[in-house]
């Protein structure tokens, strides 16, 4: 056996997985499988049948115990393994260790931005308003949150940028300066949806947009360039206009609420478009100068529960603004002459 079939061996024998993303619909006959080194069709069936022992393949788990756990057999759970292996997805024994190479470290958090990004352009609450499934209140209540989420943007970008130096502090003062005010693109558009400028201003965030304020100033605190980052995940990387005028008229059949009412919300996608905030990672690529394997490990971690929080937030935008039953639209802050 030689040394790469015997570092393999020590891989599968309790195995950990890269980051890998399924878009799995049963209906279908293959499924996706997104990874760092690219994308790849499975059979649904064999997707199906790995997501049974995928759980359990944390590292803490041998492939008897896996088999064990899942229903499979070992012989199942081994065959999976070195289909997995093939395109790279079970992490290696061995961690590394102190500095890594930059351009590897650029490269792979390129990447892993382009996958999370993917994701959250999938997942995003916006998507599910086109089905006219949700009711109006809960349109409402997404509007509001982004009023909230916008109007901090800026501040947890100075955030970063006060704890930043040379080249890099100037991109983010800059970046915090093109998104200063944008929020009142999303006041203009609730006002559109009957809402005065008063109820918008004196209300309060739900607690997840609240999470992803303190999420991004915890990542900001860590390493000020992954505002870099972050505006690749979160940051429009086109505009189609022919598909949002579409979207536009979607709303107006299902809540009759006027084509032209979500105009401002859109045009402040446009701004945000043309200022090329999703290419600010790759146009600053060079300001990346962080190699300590550790730092780098708290970084990408943080980042992706900075994408859960955003489908946290769509969670709990549908569970509070869904059936209201006395909670306050807008909600309201609990101030002392409440109790």
């Amino acid at each position: 056996m030689t040394a790469t079939e015997i570092t393999r061996e020590k891989t599968k024998a309790y195995p950990r997985l890269k980051e890998n993303i399924w878009h799995i619909d049963a209906r279908d006959e293959t499924a996706l499988l997104i990874t760092s080194q690219g994308e790849y069709e499975v059979s649904t069936k064999d997707a199906l049948r790995f997501l049974e022992m995928r759980t359990y393949c944390t590292g803490h788990y041998s492939v008897e115990e896996i088999a064990q756990k899942s229903g499979l057999s070992p012989e199942d759970v081994t065959d999976i393994l070195d289909s997995l292996d093939q395109i790279g997805v079970l992490r290696p024994t061995s961690e590394p260790e102190g500095k890594l190479d930059i351009e590897y470290v650029r490269n792979a958090l390129k990447k892993g931005c382009e996958i999370w990004s993917g994701e959250l352009s999938d997942t995003y609450i916006g998507n599910e308003f086109a089905e006219g499934n949700l009711p109006k209140t809960v349109l409402i209540g997404w509007q509001l949150e982004m009023y909230h989420y916008v109007k901090d943007f800026p501040h947890a970008i100075d955030h970063g940028a006060k704890r930043a130096t040379g080249k890099l502090k100037e991109v983010l003062l800059k970046y915090a300066d093109e998104e200063r005010g944008h929020e009142e693109f999303v006041v203009q558009t609730l006002q559109n949806l009957g809402l005065s400028r008063q109820e918008i201003e004196t209300s309060i965030p739900l607690v997840s947009t609240r999470t992803i304020s303190f999420l991004m100033r915890e990542l900001y605190e860590l390493a000020p360039a992954s505002v870099l980052m972050i505006a690749a995940v979160v940051e429009a990387h086109d505009f189609d206009e022919e598909g949002i005028q579409l979207f536009k008229e979607k709303l107006d059949r299902d809540y009759h609420i006027g084509v032209q009412t979500f105009d401002p919300f859109f045009e402040h996608q446009k701004v945000d478009w043309s200022l090329n905030h999703a290419d600010l990672l790759a146009a600053n690529i060079d300001l990346i100068e962080i190699d300590d394997v550790a730092t780098l490990d708290q970084i990408v971690n943080k980042i992706h529960d900075l994408k859960h929080a955003f489908d946290l937030q769509g969670l709990e935008i549908k569970a509070y603004y869904t059936n209201l039953d006395g909670k306050y639209l807008p909600r309201q802050p609990v101030d002392f002459n409440s109790i």
